[in-house]
């Protein structure tokens, strides 16, 4: 069929049980011309879902990924399903998923390290499980979320989780948006199947709730994928930094007009997603928030932790000062201090100190911390307290892998 390495299939699976799933996958996939033909027999084949949060519903479908294993293995490949941590072989526990694939911890894996051509953020080589590097037909199998930092994660973020263990920070550090593009360079999809069947909305990654919707899609690229799914939600594709970047680097359309969808039409199927706040207002006077510097991923996460916070900042009897974005000199300082991003690394000595851009959504441990209030050994590794203090983090108090989103 002309255009199928752009196009996007889309079908309702209203019904969230395994035999539903199995139709609606076989239908995207007939829509899309069978992709798997490419499968031959003896070729290894990885399907990377997004799956290390143990909540109910905060996960690929296990019966998505049923489907597409079995067809896969039907072509005679030796087929493995494989996610960061080991979240997944929990969830996975007794499925039927393992008469047709292995289920591995991308952490088990012996790692290959690699550079990525062409990469932005990404510039120094990374640690890379083998499985991934050498596979011979990578699929994605994404949940549609929101995300407080980045407004929308699906095909293109659910690279991410090809770090191991803990390396995801890595992300944060260079840079979530260009980094997302560098790991697509490293690693292009086949083929994504979209798990819409419950999607993840609010204030996701540091709340968020499921909401049943009764989708799923194909396609043969990351970016047209997101480009649709993103429209599905009611989202436009120029909101999403990383799909603007990723289509300056050829990677694919960000224009439904340049792509052929197929099946249920992105009309028929839209919804209005619950999009994580936005509005950066601190909740009362006297907490200070200095961003108008920030970008627009680190003001977006401070938004998102002013509303996940309000109400500890509502009975923080003392004053705060929040700062983010470049400044060569800070701004009048009063009562606690926190500064946010990388960009502020210069300043770190003067207050608690969370980097990445953006931070992720454990490090609003930091903010809990200037306020007085306990952490726990784990989160008290995500943020920097000034080293006036001698306070010393215990190197091995680390948060489970399953936590660092």
């Amino acid at each position: 069929m002309p255009g199928d390495l752009t196009a996007v299939a889309l079908t309702r699976a209203d019904d969230p049980t395994d035999a539903a799933v199995d139709q609606a996958v076989e239908q995207v996939l007939a829509l899309l011309g069978d992709p798997l033909r490419d499968v031959g027999r003896g070729d290894r084949v990885v399907i990377k879902p997004n799956m290390f949060q143990r909540k109910p519903g905060f996960r690929t479908s296990p019966g998505l990924l049923l489907a597409v294993a079995k067809r896969a293995s039907a072509r005679g490949a030796e087929v493995f399903v494989a996610e960061r941590t080991h979240v997944l072989k929990e969830i996975l526990d007794g499925s039927p998923l393992h008469r047709y694939a292995q289920v591995v911890s991308f952490d088990d894996r012996p790692l290959r390290i690699v550079q990525i051509p062409g990469a932005t953020s990404l510039r120094v080589p990374v640690a890379i499980p083998d499985i991934v590097t050498e596979c011979d037909f990578f699929i994605g199998a994404p949940q549609l979320r929101t995300h407080s930092s980045v407004v929308l994660t699906n095909a293109m973020k659910n690279l991410v989780g090809l770090l191991p263990g803990f390396t995801t920070r890595i992300v944060h550090m260079a840079g979530v948006e260009e980094s997302l593009v560098d790991l697509n360079l490293l690693r292009p999809q086949h083929l994504l199947v979209c798990d819409a069947t419950t999607v993840i909305e609010g204030n996701y990654p540091m709340a968020g709730s499921s909401r049943e919707v009764g989708l799923v899609s194909a396609s043969r690229n990351a970016v047209a994928m997101d480009t649709t799914m993103a429209a599905v939600a009611g989202v436009q594709a120029w909101e999403l930094a990383y799909l603007r970047d990723a289509h300056r680097r050829g990677l694919g359309p960000v224009d439904l007009a340049d792509i052929e969808v197929r099946g249920v039409t992105v009309e028929e199927a839209g919804f209005v997603i619950d999009r994580a706040p936005v509005t950066l207002v601190p909740p009362r006077e006297g907490i200070h928030v200095h961003a108008d510097t920030a970008c627009d991923d680190c003001r977006r996460w401070l938004a998102a932790a002013m509303n996940l916070l309000r109400d500890e900042l509502l009975d923080f009897p003392g004053e705060m000062t929040i700062v983010s974005g470049p400044m060569e000199r800070l701004p009048e300082l009063r009562g606690a201090v926190v500064l946010v991003g990388n960009a502020l690394y210069e300043h770190r000595e003067a207050g608690v100190y969370l980097e990445g851009c953006p931070p992720r959504a454990i490090q609003t441990a930091g903010l809990r911390y200037a306020m007085g209030h306990e952490v726990g050994d784990a989160e008290r590794t995500q943020f920097r307290v000034p080293a006036s203090t001698g306070e010393s983090v215990d190197a091995l108090a680390w948060p489970a892998p399953e936590e660092l989103v």
